[in-house]
Formats: C-alpha cells, structure tokens, sequence
C-alpha cells in the first residue's frame, strides 16, 4: 500500500476533491516520514510542523466545506534554504547567518506557493550560498543520497531532492544557477526543471548568481512539476527580468507524441569526460526514442564552455566575499572562500571576454534550435560521488568539470529538465538532459512527460528508495 506521503501532488488533489483524504493526515504522514529519514539524510535546515498544521487545517476545512479551493490546497511542499520563509531562519547553509532573525517576508515564489494554498512544511538543505554541484555546509553538515547513504545527492538543491526520492511531500522549491536543480535530479532519481531566465522571479539573489540563477521544482512526476510551474511562473515587481505568465491554456501539460519531432543528441557535445555507464544508459534511452518515433540529429562539437563560466562564477564569489571581514571569513566553507580569491586575480578584460563568450554560446544555441526543436544529453558525466567531497577523486580539477552539461543553459538562459533514466550497476540514479529554446518551457515539460513514460522503470516508488536509505542507515564519517 502507497504511504499518504508518497501520492504525487495531482493525486493528492483528486482524493482531497473527492472527500476521500484528508491534508492533515497527509501532513503528519509527511513529517513522521521526514524526521524518520533526517538522521540518515540530513536534507532538512529545519521542519515546522506546528505552522504546517494551521495551514493544513484551514485547507482541510476548505475542501470539507465545498469551498472554492486554490490550485495546491494542502499539498505539502518543502522550500530550499535559498528562498525566504516567512518566520523561518534564512541562511543559505551559512555560518555567517546561523544567528540572524527568522526572515520578515516570503521570497515571490514561496508566496505564490502559499497563496496557492501550499503547506510549507520544511527548510531543505544547501552547499553555502549554493556555490556548488554537491550539498555540504559549514552549517547543516553532509547530506546523503536515499539510494545510497555513502553518496552525494548532488546540489546543491541536494536537500530537496533527497527528500522528495525519500517520499517526504511531493513538491519541493530548489534553484539553479549551475545546474543545482538539474544534478541533484539526476543523481537522486526525480525530475527537474529550470525554466527559462525571467520565468519564475528570482529574489533574493546570491550576488555569484548574476542572472544565471532560477527558482524551480523538484518532483517525482512532470505532472507535478508543471501544476507547481503554473503557480510559480509569470511577472512580479522584485524581479525587473520576469516575463507574462504563460497563458492558462499551456496547463495542464500534455505529453506529446515523438513523431517527426527532431531531437539533437550528443553524448558529450565534443569534450565532457562521461562515466562509461552514464554513457550507456544515455545511449539506451535514446535508442528508445528513436524507436517510439523521433528524428535524432547528432549535433556538432561545441568549445567547452566550462572556463567562460568559471570565471563568471569565480568574480560572482569575489564579489559576495570581498567586504567581509577576517573573522566572517573564517566562518566561510574553505572552498567556497578559495573560489573568492581566484576571482579576485581574474583580470577585468578576462571578465569581459567571458561576458562575450556567453553571448557568443546564446547564439549558437539559438542557431542550434534552428535546426532541432529539443536537445537531449546527459544530466551529469558521472555517477554520484561519495558524499562530503567536490570531486570524485584528484583527476577532476573542479566541480565543474563533472557537472558541465547543465552549466550551458544557465549562461543561455534556456529551459532545462533532468529527467531519470536508468540506474548503474550498483543502482545509483543516472538522468538524461532535456534542453529547449528560450521561451519553450512547455514543450521541455511536454517532452519530459512523454519520455518519463517510455523510461518508467527508471522511477521507482519512493518507499523502495526509502527502505534503501533505512535500512543503509548512515555510514561513519
């Protein structure tokens, strides 16, 4: 029998309507489920199930009422610790802000969320400032892959996604401003989307974001993801780049059938150093598509763009460290204050070469899309690597190295899905990448659908992921 805390958020929607469940006995099932998991995983800064409560009990009486109900009413949802909760610690995995004040106001998407009738039930971990592909903090510790405790979740939205593959709540909030959706999807067997730049506002943002960063979800299903997109998405005034909202006919998404559908795939885009099981399954799942009906297009080598965005994100670390203090930088993750320093020697005309280079990489893409009407490749180039390190060993000079697939569409702005796909031999999450042009959101959510049918039994339930982190337990460090 399905745990109450493993129903996708649709069907928690049908049975509320049909009086057949209740938000609040989903609610206690979700939080008995996520402080079972949080010895073991770590993924949660912190739950709140009494603020919980109240809300599932005013969605309870909503539904037992007949009264008009919004469009997420007593779904459970966790929040990444890089958007603002009303009441809850903002600290985006920082010793700097562990002492700070319970934050005055909700970030745009979380109160889209809570006008939708969410109930916001925990705070999900983060590397410090989201700097990186893992999920690690000075502050909150390491947090663990359900398939397998001795391995990273990847990030550094790894909280989110460790906790939705573990079953606590369907929908989680994570974001993205080098695949910190997309990796952590991949590596913890769910789906993620980053939309395209302007999509979902952005505030705050982390001064190293630069407009690379996005809000998104983090589901076990696109259904999911797309009714929490539609919450999420369109115009506000703390964000100058957001776009309209998309028009209410775009939802519910539909999935879309592969015929002629033109697909670019490549394996490394002409440089990653890709895992030969990753590659495997790569190869397998597009076979598959082919076969259901899709035209493959291979694409051409790309220059690698992994030192463009280095040097982005290495300035964007000087920049959010360089007015603080010996003592605050002695609070800072090691790394993270070394990836300061470097970007205080990058020259200014270097920066403005990578600023070009971007530009550059955006027309590309958009010629690309010319000729194609979706990419597909790898999430990541490896499989999850052991939890508390940043690379799997000294051959990778960076975490960007590994990560490099989902970095692309951060600097173009497009929309992005990791979506799984298979499992290694030792059974760890492998993801394939889907990218679209700017603006296409609902055709990467339409084609996402599509393939997470053809590609089933690459999702299994989350209480056979749970049993797997359970009865694992967490290793010695």
């Amino acid at each position: 029998m399905t745990e109450l805390c493993e129903l996708s958020a649709v069907e928690l929607l049908s049975l509320y309507a049909a009086r057949k469940l209740s938000p609040v006995e989903v609610l206690r099932d979700v939080i008995t489920r996520s402080e079972a998991v949080q010895p073991v995983l770590n993924a949660f800064c912190g739950l709140d199930p009494e603020g919980a409560l109240a809300s599932a009990i005013v969605a309870e009486r909503n539904w037992g009422a007949g009264l008009p109900t919004r469009p997420l009413e007593g779904v459970p949802v966790s929040v990444k610790d890089t958007a603002m909760v009303k009441g809850w610690r903002f600290a985006r995995g920082s010793r700097l802000a562990e002492h700070n004040p319970p934050a005055t106001q909700d970030s745009p998407s979380v109160a889209r969320l809570r006008e939708a009738g969410a109930v916001l039930f925990a705070s999900t971990t983060t590397c410090e400032g989201g700097w990186k592909a893992v999920t690690d903090s000075p502050l909150t510790g390491i947090t663990r892959n359900p398939h397998n405790t001795d391995h990273t979740p990847g990030g550094s939205s790894g909280g989110a996604a460790a906790s939705v593959s573990a079953g606590c709540g369907p929908l989680a909030l994570g974001s993205d401003g080098g695949g910190s959706i997309r990796v952590p999807a991949s590596f913890s067997g769910v789906f993620g989307l980053k939309a395209t730049f302007g999509r979902v506002p952005m505030y705050p943002i982390g001064p190293h974001y630069s407009d690379m960063a996005h809000f998104g979800p983090i589901t076990r299903t696109v259904a999911d993801a797309s009714l929490m997109f539609s919450v999420i998405e369109g115009r506000h005034p703390m964000d100058p780049f957001t776009t309209d909202p998309l028009p209410a006919s775009n939802f519910p998404v539909r999935p879309m059938s592969l015929a002629g559908v033109r697909i670019g795939v490549t394996e490394d885009f002409g440089f990653m150093k890709v895992d030969p099981e990753v590659a495997a399954i790569y190869r397998a799942a597009i076979a598959r598509i082919e076969a259901a009906g899709a035209i493959l297009v291979p694409l051409a080598p790309m220059v690698d763009w992994r030192p463009t965005y280095r040097t982005l994100w290495q300035v964007g670390a000087w920049q959010s460290q360089r007015r603080l203090n010996a003592a605050e930088l002695d609070l800072l993750d090691p790394e993270f204050r070394e990836w300061g320093e470097r970007g205080a020697h990058i020259s200014t005309g270097d920066y403005v070469d990578a600023m070009m280079a971007r530009l550059a990489y955006r027309q590309q893409c958009a010629l690309q899309h010319g000729l194609v009407d979706f990419v597909i490749s790898p999430a990541v180039s490896i499989l999850p690597l052991k939890a508390g390190l940043t690379v799997p060993d000294d051959s990778w000079p960076d975490w960007l190295e590994w990560a490099g697939f989902s970095l692309l569409y951060n600097m173009t702005g497009q929309p992005a899905s990791s979506l799984p796909a298979g499992y290694s031999a030792c059974g760890l999450p492998v993801g394939i990448q889907i990218g679209g042009r700017i603006n296409d959101d609902i055709g990467v959510l339409s084609l996402s659908m599509t393939l997470e049918g053809l590609l089933a039994e690459a999702n299994p339930a989350p209480s056979v992921v749970f049993g797997k982190a359970m009865k694992k337990g967490c290793p010695s460090m």
